[in-house]
């Protein structure tokens, strides 16, 4: 403290990883290190084309900060928070487990991706995808799904919350994979 005001530390500088601490000029699209055992399967160009396709996406992006490409989590693919949209780390191994549930809700893109899939005992699922069927979900599911949280609460009336829920972000979600599933198959490989 100095003259009753407190000084900042000679160390101080601002967090990278904060994406609102100053205003964004453009949508700023991060790559985090993705964990022990774990991979990025979307890079940051992948990334930037795949957004070029998005239906509505200059009134999807408004109040968007950052895109991160974003460490491992282990349980969920990816979220989302105020401003910023998170898609997370995949297992190297390629192999997920999941629920009845989850293969309920994705089996739409799952059959057009033709994942592999095998039910192990006790009731969950494997599934055993390629790189290029796991990018495929990752931007034709994840980021959709999550820009769906994204856009529900921009137009929301207080922008704080995503009031109406998974069923917005889903609806969003599969409707840009309808919109632009031809497109998508020219620009990367499954």
């Amino acid at each position: 403290m100095r003259d009753g005001r407190v000084q900042k530390k000679q160390n101080w500088a601002l967090d990278r990883h904060d994406y609102r601490s100053l205003r964004q000029d453009e949508i700023r699209i991060d790559r985090r290190d993705p964990g022990e055992g774990h991979r990025h399967l979307v890079t940051v160009e992948q990334l930037r084309a795949f957004i070029g396709l998005l239906p509505d996406w200059d009134e999807v992006a408004i109040g968007l900060d950052a895109i991160v490409l974003e460490t491992y989590d282990g349980t969920a693919f990816g979220w989302h928070q105020e401003g910023v949209v998170m898609v997370c780390a995949w297992s190297r191994a390629l192999y997920t487990r999941h629920d009845e549930w989850f293969l309920m809700s994705a089996a739409g893109l799952l059959n057009r991706l033709e994942v592999e899939g095998r039910r192990l005992p006790g009731g969950e699922y494997e599934l055993r995808w390629t790189e290029a069927q796991a990018r495929a979900f990752q931007l034709l599911d994840v980021l959709p799904h999550e820009l769906g949280h994204h856009h529900d609460r921009m137009t929301s009336r207080r922008q704080r919350r995503a009031g109406r829920g998974e069923s917005y972000a889903e609806h969003y979600a599969e409707q840009a994979q309808e919109a632009i599933w031809p497109a998508y198959t020219q620009l990367f490989a499954i």
